[in-house]
């Protein structure tokens, strides 16, 4: 057994070309155990589209707090969670987030996480 099997798992992603590493991490989380719902900045879709994080993570991807379908309850997210990753994470993004400032999906679940946050870079 791994220390994160049953675990349930928020995956952050920014708008970075780091981006394609998170499908790795999801695949990874997936594989041991893990239940990864994955939220993404808009930047972050033009890098890697949320249909890849769907596949792998087998959950709906979240991208938008408001949507024509309606209303993504970020706060619903923020309590699910026994933890929260966000990789790679921009410095805009960590940047709005030691500030408070909540225009995006990331931000959002940020600021209602009652949960562990960790967040990397992964430039490297």
């Amino acid at each position: 057994m791994t220390a994160i099997q049953g675990k349930k798992i928020i995956l952050g992603v920014c708008g970075s070309i780091a981006a394609y590493k998170a499908a790795i991490l999801t695949r990874l989380l997936v594989k041991n155990g893990a239940t990864v719902k994955v939220i993404m900045t808009p930047a972050a879709s033009k890098f890697v589209t949320p249909l890849t994080f769907s596949t792998l993570s087998s959950h709906a991807v979240y991208s938008e707090v408001s949507t024509e379908e309606g209303w993504n309850n970020h706060v619903e997210l923020g309590l699910w969670a026994d933890a929260m990753v966000i990789a790679p994470i921009t410095a805009t993004t960590l940047g709005k987030l030691a500030h408070g400032i909540c225009d995006n999906m990331v931000a959002a679940v940020y600021l209602s996480a009652r949960c562990p946050v960790f967040s990397h870079q992964l430039w490297t």
